[in-house]
């Protein structure tokens, strides 16, 4: 392994604006420079705003790990192509941290020129490299999420790559070229688990939940959910800009993701947004985008919807609740052994799915001070159209060897189970 480097150049939209370094005693601190600490610049983070121009320990720590794959296996495989080491987030971030998600950039001092002029290259990539790709993810649960080449850098646990989409065409990006789609071969114990997450998607969206662009793509004998990136803008000369981001744990600083256990509850998420919205009016929107959001993952029965699956796009002072990503229904599988859906963050007091009715949405309603009717009109509302949400969205699947049929039956059988379980009430 290499020795890791004690300082990295921040770039923030590609400007230089900040400092990293390693002090003697190895505490991370991050030094915002003068000539950005003003009303209307953009924070890295809200967690590390821009009133204080050094940010150390633990709140550095948690943003910078918000950044970087959580998939011992994906780990692994950096540490080997990139001889870091993979307990080093600086090492980490000076081999894969020149297209991060949002519109951060890492790398040594010698290289800021190169970064902020996003120099690299784009090498065409055709459906049968890309299966290749998906095939090795498909046989090895520690292969490798990035080829050589590839500096980009994204969180989470499953496994996936990032390409750039260009001109009807796919490359791989090279150098500080930026990415603009995510490649998701899905849960490999799950079968169809990226088709799950692609129809809950447009489910959601035909609902008029605000959600990421997904296609469910074929390359060659592979499937995939392939994710348009919301933090990436195609400009009309070609380029692509990158847009800044954070996740809501980023956002808050807490590195824990599950309510259950120490992570954000929909209620520090509805505060949060009310504190950093910059008007009254941006406030009540975000906070019912999110409430939305939230409604909608509980009703599709999505178990994995916690505050790192949520996500604020920060520009100058503007904080917006940035598109939902990463949802899929838990009802195309059966049930736990135990027979008990939970959800990620509890509403009015339970993470039991069974438990979250008009009562407990009515708590939520009122610790959160949001209107009571408001919300139940809205439950009722998607509990009533998502069943047909969710058929549309398998309708539009070329369903050849048949599991778009069984997660349609499995899905379709616990909304009327769910149904007939409310009537009797």
């Amino acid at each position: 392994m290499t020795t890791g480097p004690n300082h990295l150049a921040v770039l923030l939209e590609g400007r230089h604006v900040a400092d990293l370094t390693r002090t003697r005693s190895g505490v991370l601190r991050l030094r915002y420079h003068a000539d950005v600490q003003h009303v209307g610049a953009t924070p890295l983070s809200l967690s590390l705003p821009l009133d204080g121009s050094v940010h150390g320990g633990g709140a550095v720590e948690r943003f910078l790990q918000g950044l970087l794959p959580e998939n011992d296996g994906a780990l692994r495989a950096i540490g080997r192509r990139y001889r870091v080491d993979t307990s080093d987030t600086l090492s980490l971030l000076s081999a894969i941290g020149k297209d991060c998600g949002g519109a951060v950039q890492f790398c040594t001092d010698d290289e800021i020129e190169s970064v902020s002029r996003r120099e690299g290259s784009l090498e065409p990539c055709s459906d049968g490299d890309i299966e290749m790709r998906l095939d090795e993810m498909d046989t090895d649960e520690n292969a490798s999420w990035l080829m050589p080449g590839e500096h980009w850098s994204l969180g989470g646990t499953q496994q996936k790559f990032a390409l750039r989409r260009q001109d009807g065409r796919w490359y791989v990006a090279h150098g500080s070229e930026a990415t603009t789609h995510i490649v998701k071969p899905g849960i490999r114990k799950l079968r169809g688990q990226a088709l799950d997450e692609h129809v809950t998607m447009r489910a959601a969206v035909a609902l008029g939940v605000d959600a990421a662009e997904t296609d469910f793509t074929s390359f060659k004998s592979q499937d995939a959910v392939v994710v348009t990136r919301f933090d990436r803008e195609h400009m009309v000369d070609g380029g692509v800009v990158r847009l800044h981001q954070e996740d809501l744990c980023q956002a808050i600083g807490n590195d824990e993701k599950y309510e259950e256990f120490g992570g954000p509850s929909a209620l520090d998420i509805v505060e949060l947004l009310r504190d950093s919205s910059a008007t009254p009016a941006l406030a009540r929107q975000n906070v019912a985008r999110f409430v939305d959001g939230l409604i909608f993952n509980v009703v599709a029965g999505a178990p994995d919807a916690h505050a790192r699956n949520y996500a604020v796009m920060l520009a100058g002072d503007d904080v917006t609740l940035a598109p939902l990503y990463d949802m899929a229904s838990g009802f195309a599988y059966e049930s736990p052994s135990n027979g008990r859906r939970v959800v990620s963050m509890s509403v009015g007091g339970t993470f039991l799915l069974d438990e979250v009715d008009t009562d407990a949405w009515r708590r939520f309603a009122g610790t959160a001070g949001l209107d009571e009717s408001v919300v139940l009109e809205r439950v009722a509302e998607m509990t009533e159209l998502v069943p047909a949400a969710f058929s549309a969205a398998l309708d539009d699947i070329d369903d050849y060897d048949g599991t778009a049929a069984l997660i349609r039956e499995r899905i379709m059988k616990e909304f009327d189970r769910r149904r007939a379980a409310q009537a009797a009430t």
